[in-house]
């Protein structure tokens, strides 16, 4: 949530960052993505820390970190020296090891989530009698 609310306002900052990746995606889904990013960013943490939609936005959020972190993988073995805007325009470091395993770290508890969310119910056995 506050990556998006950190990048809100600076779709150019972003859209020169996700060139910059040199990933071959098309201007245009390089600027929807600029606008939509931040705000899905939001939403996404808003409906995660209001428990909606648990089963859903968990593993929408694995997959959302899953493609962050290929991506920045991609940009650290062919030396792409940019830095990852994954926190808006004043993150300024490139992106490094340090910077794919930030994110690793972070899908984690985002996987937990997912388990969490699809798990079974327990059998409530305290109204046996």
């Amino acid at each position: 949530m506050a990556a998006g609310i950190l990048k809100v306002g600076h779709a150019p900052d972003l859209g020169s960052t996700i060139v910059a990746f040199r990933l071959g995606l098309p201007p245009a889904f390089v600027g929807f993505s600029a606008l939509a990013l931040p705000l899905f960013e939001i939403v996404l943490g808003a409906y995660l820390l209001l428990g909606w939609q648990l089963r859903i936005v968990s593993v929408v959020s694995v997959a959302l970190l899953a493609v962050f972190i290929a991506a920045l993988a991609s940009v650290v073995i062919r030396g792409i020296p940019t830095p990852c805007g994954c926190f808006g325009p004043r993150e300024t470091d490139p992106v490094t090891w340090w910077t794919v395993a930030r994110d690793g770290a972070a899908i984690i508890p985002a996987i937990y989530l997912v388990w969490w969310s699809w798990r079974p119910p327990a059998d409530d056995h305290s109204s046996t009698g």
